[in-house]
């Protein structure tokens, strides 16, 4: 059987990070995933740190996400807050970073949290404005230890709608792709007619020919 954060991990190595929350004392535990770049030369790095939450009732774990954007022809990142939630120590972390859209106006990736309150999150960061979408998906997209599953963003359609896609370990289940509406948060499932375009790809992200 493969654990849900392994299979996750073996699919794009690169662009992914996990870890277990935890305090290391002085300092807090993090992981990030390796940068990917957009159109012009921008770059964005996903990062996630954990440390005790410090309340005087609970001492529970503190997790936080963050996306480090550096626009084209800069070279100091901007710090994006995306996400911090409290809960168990030892419960796992996992993030994603996904890319950018083709016209560099949009960076996409997925965060999720195991424990009692397992969570999976979409992230659309607009560039532009410098604004954040968090999208909370059903429960349904964490998998389970029995069928673990990935979750990916695999492009968006004319509309901008975001292109997701649900894969299983083993093929334990069918492979999904649906539409994400940003803006309802409305999903549904993607028709075989739909135009997607995918990522960005640089030339160094792309496979060798």
């Amino acid at each position: 059987m493969i654990p849900l954060i392994l299979f996750a991990l073996l699919l794009q190595p690169a662009q992914r990070a996990s870890l277990n929350c935890a305090d290391t004392g002085s300092s807090a535990a993090a992981a990030e995933t390796q940068p990917v770049r957009g159109p012009g030369g921008a770059v964005a790095v996903l990062k996630v740190s954990s440390a005790d939450d410090h309340s005087k009732n609970s001492h529970e774990c503190n997790a936080e996400y963050q996306l480090l954007f550096t626009s084209a022809g800069t070279r100091t990142p901007v710090v994006v807050d995306l996400e911090q939630s409290d809960g168990e120590y030892g419960r796992s972390l996992s993030l994603h970073l996904e890319g950018f859209s083709q016209d560099g106006k949009h960076v996409f990736g997925v965060l999720s949290e195991g424990g009692r309150y397992a969570i999976t999150l979409v992230f659309d960061y607009d560039t532009a404005r410098g604004q954040v979408q968090l999208i909370d998906l059903p429960k349904e997209f964490m998998g389970s230890s029995v069928c673990p599953t990935a979750l990916s963003v695999t492009g968006t359609d004319e509309k901008g709608e975001i292109a997701l896609e649900l894969n299983s370990a083993s093929g334990c289940a069918p492979k999904r792709r649906l539409l994400l509406d940003p803006i309802s948060h409305k999903l549904q499932n993607l028709s075989q007619t739909t135009t997607i375009l995918s990522l960005y790809k640089s030339e160094s992200q792309a496979p060798a020919r």
